[in-house]
């Protein structure tokens, strides 16, 4: 039997569709969580995980990429009631950033899952150090910047 070879250009067709699918699952969750509800979490952190691995083997594949990844990793963690793993992936997502020299979105970013992450383990001055270096960090775009400011208006702390 021949062995199936995926291209890069296969791999971020399954990165964005993975990628998109958990935003979607995780959307769905808060959602459900905010109304009173409850959603099943299951498919989020392998929805995250299949992402992250396609896109480390994507055509184009940059820090910015690693990065995201990583972060949609702790949101997920977050979300299925894990912080102290949210709290890890922020860590790891922070590194990036400074190891790539990533700052404005991807940056503020990391801070705001490591602010999350914290608050949720009840680490609350630390959680809202992390959140003053989120809300610090200067967002060049407008566009950007709303979407930022849209995010982080429901403060963990």
């Amino acid at each position: 039997m021949a062995e199936s070879v995926i291209t890069s250009d296969h791999h971020r067709a399954l990165a964005v569709e993975a990628n998109n699918a958990t935003w979607a699952l995780l959307t769905t969750v808060r959602e459900a969580r905010a109304a009173g509800g409850d959603h099943s979490v299951t498919g989020l952190v392998r929805g995250a995980y299949a992402a992250a691995y396609h896109w480390e083997r994507a055509t184009g594949f940059v820090p910015a990429n690693e990065a995201r990844a990583r972060y949609l990793i702790g949101q997920a963690w977050l979300a299925s009631g894990r912080p102290d793993l949210a709290l890890d992936y922020g860590d790891r997502t922070l590194a990036v950033c400074r190891d790539a020299g990533l700052a404005d979105f991807d940056l503020a970013y990391a801070h705001e899952l490591r602010a999350r992450g914290l608050a949720a383990l009840g680490r609350e001055a630390e959680a809202r150090q992390a959140w003053l270096a989120a809300k610090a960090v200067p967002i060049a775009d407008a566009e950007d910047r709303a979407i930022v400011e849209a995010d982080f208006a429901d403060a963990p702390v």
